[in-house]
């Protein structure tokens, strides 16, 4: 009995330690950024309501950002991404101006991005040429 007793305080040490550990690596371990894969090798990337970008990352290399914060939404259309995209506010005392933005284009094949494109006009015009359609637009 006395065996056991020992041995079941050695197990139940060896659990505690095991749980501080476990908390404190949680602790440390920086946290895993939120992603969404939009197409292919692009992939939304949301830090905060202040950071959604595109990114690409072809298997074996870094990711790239290849549309800056802050994105609003985006959408798809065969090969092609859009995303509509405003700017980061200057200072945290700012908030983004959500009724003001530019347009983005992203072929998945050949890696082409369009963009900035200022005006709605601009952004059909170029989609016309491309004959794409934007029916449903995903918000971030």
């Amino acid at each position: 009995m006395k065996r056991f007793l020992k041995w079941l305080g050695r197990l139940a040490a060896l659990i505690v330690l095991l749980a501080i550990a476990l908390t404190v690596y949680s602790l440390l371990a920086p946290p895993e950024l939120p992603i969404t894969v939009i197409h292919g090798d692009y992939a939304l990337v949301k830090e905060s309501s202040r950071s959604a970008y595109i990114v690409r990352q072809a298997s074996g290399e870094e990711a790239t950002e290849v549309v800056p914060s802050i994105i609003i939404s985006y959408a798809m259309d065969g090969n092609y991404i859009a995303a509509k995209q405003t700017e980061v506010p200057a200072n945290d005392e700012i908030k983004p101006d959500f009724t003001t933005y530019s347009y983005w284009l992203i072929d998945t094949k050949t890696g082409e991005i369009n963009g900035p494109i200022y005006n709605e006009v601009e952004f059909e015009a170029k989609c016309d040429e491309l004959e794409l359609s934007f029916n449903k637009w995903l918000g971030t």
